[in-house]
């Protein structure tokens, strides 16, 4: 199944489809105008996945507002983001929508630069979990608890987002995060992963051997091609 994926946030007032703040005298293309366009669509085997870019908490009300515009599209749309609170509350506005969690604000790969979760615990990741403050414990063991734990953190997810350099981080540390995800019936998205990178090929074939479901890029038919060639 192909996919796309577009950004979305609240600006003044309405959802718009934007990566980042839209600057003033700008207008960004209405959510739902995108959705209509979607819903007008000839029926097919790809799905949008609507990446949520707020951390600030959707009000109830603005949930349900989000709920309502997805609803006509609902069976060709994900809606994805790091901000669990805003996942859980679109559940509670329409338990029928199918949610993806990014993990990336409470765990990490090592050596991040990003400012969640905040600093490297003792496990060589990025994290600041009580768990990661001294190591007491085996890593896979480690990250089983921290995974498991992320997993219950919106009820009823399809897919878990992961950082393709996390992901191998802990296939490095031998820790089967696709059979812990799998188990809770959640699919694994890698992300991303470029034709032209540095040692692209070796990278996919490294994801597709240890079995992830989805794997995101922005070269779709290099990747499709070069899958291809390896059966």
């Amino acid at each position: 199944m192909a996919r796309a994926e577009i950004d979305f946030r609240m600006w003044n007032g309405e959802f718009v489809v934007t990566h980042d703040d839209p600057g003033r005298g700008t207008s960004p293309t209405l959510l739902g105008d995108a959705l209509a366009i979607v819903h007008d669509a000839a029926p097919g085997p790809t799905v949008l996945m609507l990446d949520a870019k707020d951390m600030v908490p959707w009000a109830r009300d603005t949930a349900v507002r989000l709920a309502g515009l997805i609803a006509p599209v609902r069976e060709r749309v994900f809606v994805g983001s790091p901000a669990d609170w805003n996942l859980r509350r679109l559940r509670a506005a329409d338990s029928t929508v199918a949610l993806a969690f990014d993990p990336g604000y409470y765990l990490d790969r090592k050596g991040s630069d990003g400012p969640l979760p905040g600093r490297d615990g003792a496990y060589g990741y990025h994290d600041a979990h009580p768990l990661a403050f001294r190591r007491s414990i085996p890593v896979s063991e480690y990250l089983r608890e921290r995974v498991e734990g992320l997993l219950r953190l919106v009820p009823g997810i399809r897919e878990l987002h992961v950082n393709l350099t996390l992901f191998e981080q802990m296939l490095d540390d031998g820790f089967a995060v696709l059979a812990v995800a799998h188990d809770a019936g959640v699919a694994i998205d890698v992300w991303t992963l470029d034709a032209g990178t540095p040692r692209w090929q070796e990278r996919l074939a490294r994801a597709l051997d240890a079995g992830v479901d989805i794997v995101t890029t922005n070269t779709p038919r290099d990747l499709a091609r070069a899958a291809s060639d390896r059966d």
